[in-house]
């Protein structure tokens, strides 16, 4: 029978390892609030994008956390991930997770286990599944025009008519302009934008990133037995 226990870790690697996921929940939790808050478009129209940016923020911190279950491994792409692959792919708030980022792969280098190769160059799946997580706010291109009218209700007007068009990212010339405006008395305002996150993309965002955090969670579970933070009950410390 297997139970877990993080007393083999340096008490000061576990520290900086907890206190990096949480300082990168924050993050993720940014990523919640701020795309609700500062688009132009209605509220329900920035759900997904919300959660989708959301969630590809939450891997790494999920990475790093699940790594004091016997998985130091997992350190690896939280650490990759936290450094570069945020910091390319989502603007401002990537730069908040440089310095978590860095505390993983420190605490990576400093725990892990010698030899592996095989595992960890398998562990190279996890940043391509987050990338195609990522890709959900790219590839595909869905416009979205919205009038606010006199009596406060939100109406969808076909983007077409507006010189929209949807389709993959390679298809479209999105060089169109977005912006806002009004079109009549009964239309207070009138807001587009090129593109937007579709619930279709946010549900294979979601998956593409638990995918990643479970493919990790089994590759840096295989040996895992030998690693600090597990301990074989009957066995003493491993």
């Amino acid at each position: 029978m297997t139970s877990w226990s993080q007393a083999e870790w340096p008490v000061g690697v576990r520290k900086a390892v907890t206190m990096a996921a949480v300082a990168g929940y924050g993050v993720a939790l940014a990523g919640l609030i701020l795309p609700i808050r500062a688009g132009e478009q209605s509220f329900r129209a920035e759900i997904p994008t919300a959660v989708l940016i959301a969630t590809v923020i939450a891997v790494p911190p999920t990475l790093a956390a699940l790594s004091m279950r016997g998985r130091v491994l997992m350190l690896l792409p939280a650490g990759l991930l936290g450094i570069a692959g945020l910091l390319g792919l989502l603007s401002v708030l990537g730069f908040l997770l440089i310095i978590p980022g860095l505390i993983w792969l420190w605490a990576y280098l400093k725990l892990a286990p010698s030899g592996r190769y095989p595992r960890k160059f398998a562990m190279a799946a996890v940043p391509l599944l987050w990338v195609g997580a990522v890709a959900g706010l790219f590839v595909h291109i869905d416009p979205l025009c919205e009038q606010l009218l006199a009596d406060g209700s939100v109406v969808r007007i076909d983007p077409a008519g507006r010189g929209f068009k949807t389709g993959w990212a390679w298809d479209i010339d999105t060089s169109t302009f977005s912006g806002s405006g009004s079109g009549s008395d009964m239309v207070v305002s009138e807001s587009c934008t090129s593109d937007i996150v579709v619930p279709w993309e946010m549900a294979a965002s979601v998956i593409l990133s638990a995918t990643a955090v479970g493919v990790a969670w089994l590759l840096a579970g295989v040996g895992a037995s030998s690693e600090p933070g597990l301990v074989v009950e009957g066995h003493g410390s491993a």
